[in-house]
């Protein structure tokens, strides 16, 4: 078994919310697309996704924000079984709180689903003027589009805090967002060329 298949089980055996193989399918294929050479990603878990995007060329600049210190013990162990530390940092802390430097080709959201659009506000400055950002779990297991299907209170909750980004990102003047039904839904914003 290969290090990427133990990282997987890993997350598995753990209950590691990590994406879906077809998601990340989506998401290097856009990174490539826009030549992206340079990666921001909010919510690392076990960098299941930051060491797929450095694996795809050793020029590739990762950073990955993460505030669970068992999430963050786990991904640093990943990254350096891997020898990847030279290539992605991880930054230990909550990303609304955090200083991130730099601009970004592709900023890609996966951490607290009810603080997306935050996210989205805080980080969306550091994107480079050709540059991507991708949210995933815009579906959230199907329940945004049929809420109900679920009677609990939290969920249903986010539920809602979901459908909002969705019409926050569909109402943004200066990008231009589209939404894809592959993985668990993924959302995919670029700043418009005159914004």
């Amino acid at each position: 078994m290969n290090k990427l298949e133990t990282i997987k089980n890993y997350a598995l055996e753990n209950a590691v919310p990590i994406i879906q193989d077809e998601g990340f399918q989506f998401l290097k294929e856009k990174f490539l697309e826009y030549h992206c050479h340079s990666f921001l990603e909010i919510g690392t878990a076990i960098a299941h996704t930051a060491i797929q995007i450095a694996l795809l060329d050793e020029s590739i600049r990762v950073v990955t924000i993460e505030r669970d210190p068992k999430m963050i013990e786990q991904a640093k162990k990943n990254i350096r079984d891997l020898g990847l530390e030279n290539q992605i940092t991880l930054i230990e802390g909550d990303a609304l709180e955090v200083e991130v430097q730099g601009v970004f080709d592709c900023i890609f959201i996966d951490a607290a689903k009810a603080q997306y659009t935050r996210f989205f506000n805080k980080f969306s400055p550091l994107l480079a003027q050709d540059g991507i950002i991708l949210t995933d779990n815009m579906n959230f297991h199907g329940l945004v589009e049929h809420p109900e299907r679920t009677n609990n209170r939290n969920t249903k909750s986010l539920v809602r805090k979901i459908r909002a980004y969705h019409d926050f990102l569909t109402e943004l003047e200066d990008f231009q967002v589209e939404f894809y039904n592959v993985g668990d839904g993924i959302a995919l914003a670029r700043r418009k060329k005159n914004a």
